[in-house]
Parts: structure tokens; C-alpha cells; sequence
């Protein structure tokens, strides 16, 4: 019987006598490690959390029990037995459920993780839809969803198309160790949850550019620095590239795009333009805009000034107001129509009472003060329809190759497009511009223009950019 994590479950070991001492008829399997826990006062464990760590023990002795069989001879160190099996339940126990350390994925899915970090896991199944394969069990159009665990626990795995051709040719099968940084939880629920109940909510996704194969000796679970990525390895559908290690051959200066909304109110690209050309296009768009706004005040101005002589006009036939009094209803109407019509404030100017008179001039003060500390957000706002604000957006190319590789030279360098390269800084200090020679980790790039993108002969070029969480350490 081959076991792997879906078959473990229905494997027992032979009738014997319990790690506890207590004779048994029948073989011992999940059911029988539930109840032995049980008995050794292990209140917190269930029967799903068991049947999850048994697949996954009895997986991984079976793998070791493969690479030295010889041990298996010695009573003494022999793994496949069931006081083995018992042991490491109990250890697991002790860990995940009765101290304070929790698995990765756990961790993850509970959102107490990020699950960005860089970490090792295993294939622990492929699935593919509707079940249809080859004569090899490896469909050659069908995308696969691929089952990971961290040792502990299991999580469905979402891959992108490079994953998954990975898969169809075989380079990705159960028992492999992959390595991925930069992955996304994709879950039905905002909130976290326990690992064994989301098992059919939540998938994790990865993608080729963040991810390699892993050596079969890699220790599984969170990893303590990243994962680097060279060019070799990039493909141009295989999404985020989390973090290379480059060397800058060239680096172009900057330049500026700007993007402008026509009449359909669809964006449109201005440029590439130099330093030069775009001082020149700021400084003519911020004189006008000064411009209007310079109008825009005087005609506040204006009516601020009528309304004040009209204030000083109305005071003159104004009496004094007891307290008892209050401003007639119509007051509103009577300050509407001194603004906005001349011929009615003649009228109104001349024939309104002593009385309605002060309290109209009240008024005016009172709004014309309003006005003032409003007028600045109207004016900002009248000038984004006769002047609005530029979206410029500034960039420069940088040339890079790989700064190290690990096995082979790399054939490739890449193009970078560097968004807001003036404000951008390193996690160090403020940069001063890309020099040649320069080496930096990268983190965060993306490919762009896929169908430019080059083979792996030597002199091929690929593109990428950053992103606005992209980060750039100078390396000494």
C-alpha cells in the first residue's frame, strides 16, 4: 500500500499492545490514537485535528522509512511502528494545541502571519479537474489545483499558468518542496478562521515568478531571509517577482509621462518628456493657474465689497434692536436678492425698514465671514474645472543583469521602468540617483510588455517595473 496523505487514513498498524501498556484486538489506527491521546489526558484533541496529523506522520515516516530501510531491521530505531507514530502525536500535540508555538499555515489562515513571508512547503496532492488525464495522469491542457502543507497542516494552492505547466510536465509532483514568497490568501471569509475548518474556504495563491523548486533537504515552514530570484527564471505570465538581487550596466535619465483625460473622459499618455520640457509645461501650467485663481478672487473680492457698501448703506438707516427682537422671516430672501440682483438692492436699500435694516446688516457680516473661510475650497474647486491639476508621473530606465547566479551565468538582463524615481528611497537613507555599478535587492517588480520579452540565449532582454510597494536596498 502506498501511503500519502489520502490514503494514510485507512492505513493501521498490526494488533498489538499500546505505548500505554493496555493489550488491544484490534489494529491500531486514527480512531486508536484518538482514544490513546485520550486516555493520556490530551482533552484538546478532536477528531478531525488527529485524523489531519496522522495522514501527515504517517506520510512523512513512510518517506523516511524509503531512504534508510536498513533501519527499519533495528528495533531501536525503527520509525514505522505505532509507539513511533503515538510519540510524534504527542509532540505535535504539545505544540500546536497545548503551548504557545502554531504552525505557518496556521498562522496564516488565523491572520496572525502575513502570509507574504518567504516559506518552504510540500506537495501534498494535485487535483485536476473533472479527472480527466493522459496515459501519464497528467493532463496536458487542464489546469491543476495543487495541496501544500507546511508539515502540520494542509492548504488548497491556487498556480498561475508557469505553475501549472510546471505540473503538466511533471516538475511539480507530490512530494516536491517548493519555496514561495510574495503568496495571497484567497478566503470566503473576512476574517480568520481556524486552519481545519477552512480547509474548503480558503486557497492559497502563488505564482511562478515568486516561487522555485525547493531541495529535498529544505526544512519546511517560515524562512528567515528571502528568496531571490534571478532572470533566468522569470517568465512573463508568471506574475510578481518578490525579490532579485541586481546589478545596474546602465542607467537612462530621467523622464516624465503625463496623463490627460479627453472629451470622453478616457486617459491618454503625453511623452516621454526630459527634465527640460517638463519645467518648462509645469511653469506654464502654474502661471495659469495662478492666473485664474487671481480672477476667481476678485470676483469674490468684488462681491464682498458691494455687500460691505451695502452693509455700511443699510447701518446708516438702521435703529437700535432690543433684545426681544428677532430678524424678520424674510431675511434669507432680502440677503439673496442684495447679491444677486442690482435693480431689486436699489429697491430694497431705500424702502426697507430701520429695523429690518439692522438685522440685514447683521446678516451680510455674518455670511460675509462665512464666505471668506469657505471661499478657498470653492475657488480649489472651480479651478479643477478651468485649470486642473497635472498627473505627471516620473520614471527612468535602469539596465540590470543578475548580481550573483547560483549555478549557471545569466544570459538575460533586464529592462527596469522605476516609477517615482525622485521621491523614491531606500530603506536606508534617501537615494541620489542610480549609479552605474551600483548593486541593489529589489523587492515587488512586475513583468511588463509580455510579448517583447526574449528566450534565454545569450543578449536576451526582459522588462519589468516596479510597483508602489517596491523597495530598494543599496547593497555596500
Amino acid at each position: 500500500m502506498e501511503i500519502n496523505p489520502r490514503t494514510a487514513l485507512s492505513y493501521s498498524f498490526p494488533a498489538d499492545t499500546s505505548s500505554s501498556g493496555r493489550s488491544r484486538s484490534t489494529a491500531f489506527g486514527h480512531t486508536a490514537a484518538l482514544e490513546e491521546l485520550q486516555a493520556r489526558g490530551c482533552s484538546l484533541a478532536t477528531k478531525v485535528w488527529v485524523e489531519n496529523h496522522w495522514s501527515l506522520v504517517l506520510w512523512k515516516l513512510a518517506g523516511m522509512v524509503a531512504l534508510d530501510p536498513k533501519s527499519e531491521l533495528d528495533p531501536g530505531r525503527r520509525r514505522w511502528c505505532w509507539s513511533e507514530v503515538m510519540r510524534q502525536l504527542l509532540y505535535r500535540y504539545e505544540r500546536d494545541l497545548n503551548g504557545s508555538t502554531r504552525p505557518p499555515l496556521r498562522l496564516i489562515v488565523t491572520r496572525d502571519a502575513s502570509v507574504e513571508s518567504p516559506m518552504v512547503l510540500c506537495i501534498s496532492n494535485i487535483t485536476w479537474p473533472n479527472g480527466e488525464a493522459n496515459e501519464n495522469g497528467r493532463p496536458a491542457a487542464l489546469h491543476p489545483e495543487l495541496e501544500v502543507t507546511d508539515g502540520w497542516y494542509r492548504i488548497r494552492a491556487r498556480v498561475d499558468q508557469p505553475l501549472a505547466r510546471a505540473t503538466r510536465k511533471g516538475f511539480l509532483r507530490i512530494g516536491r518542496k517548493i519555496a514561495v514568497a510574495a503568496a495571497k490568501l484567497s478566503s470566503q471569509r473576512k476574517e480568520g478562521s481556524e486552519i481545519l475548518e477552512a480547509y474548503d474556504s480558503t486557497t492559497l495563491v502563488i505564482t511562478g515568478n515568486s516561487s522555485h523548486m525547493a531541495p529535498w533537504h529544505a526544512k519546511l515552514g517560515f524562512q528567515k531571509t528571502p528568496f531571490i530570484a534571478t532572470l533566468n527564471s522569470l517568465t512573463p505570465d508568471g506574475g510578481n517577482v518578490a525579490a532579485m538581487v541586481v546589478e545596474i550596466i546602465k542607467a537612462y535619465p530621467v523622464a516624465y509621462i503625463e496623463f490627460v483625460e479627453d472629451e470622453h473622459g478616457r486617459k491618454r499618455r503625453d511623452g516621454p518628456r526630459d527634465e527640460k520640457e517638463e519645467t518648462e509645461l509645469h511653469s506654464r501650467w502654474q502661471r495659469r493657474r495662478e492666473l485664474e485663481a487671481a480672477k476667481l478672487w476678485a470676483i469674490y473680492e468684488k462681491r464682498w465689497s458691494t455687500m460691505c457698501s451695502y452693509a455700511e448703506r443699510l447701518e446708516e438707516r438702521a435703529r437700535l434692536l432690543t433684545n426681544t427682537l428677532e430678524p424678520p422671516d424674510n431675511i434669507h430672501d432680502l440677503y439673496d436678492a442684495l447679491k444677486e440682483d442690482p435693480v431689486m438692492a436699489k429697491k430694497i436699500l431705500s424702502s426697507t425698514s430701520p429695523q429690518d435694516a439692522g438685522w440685514l446688516v447683521r446678516h451680510i457680516r455674518d455670511r460675509t465671514v462665512q464666505e471668506r473661510e469657505e471661499a478657498e475650497r470653492e475657488i480649489e474647486r472651480e479651478l479643477e474645472d478651468l485649470c486642473p491639476v497635472r498627473e505627471v508621473k516620473d520614471f527612468c530606465v535602469l539596465v540590470v543583469k543578475d548580481a550573483h547566479t547560483s549555478r549557471r551565468p545569466s544570459n538575460r538582463t533586464a529592462q527596469i521602468t522605476v516609477w517615482d524615481v525622485v521621491s523614491l528611497t531606500t530603506c536606508e537613507d534617501s537615494m541620489k540617483g542610480f549609479e552605474v555599478g551600483q548593486r541593489y535587492l529589489v523587492t515587488n517588480l512586475i513583468p511588463t510588455q509580455p510579448s517583447a520579452w526574449m528566450g534565454g540565449s545569450p543578449g536576451s532582454v526582459v522588462y519589468l517595473q516596479t510597483k508602489r510597494n517596491s523597495r530598494w536596498t543599496l547593497i555596500p
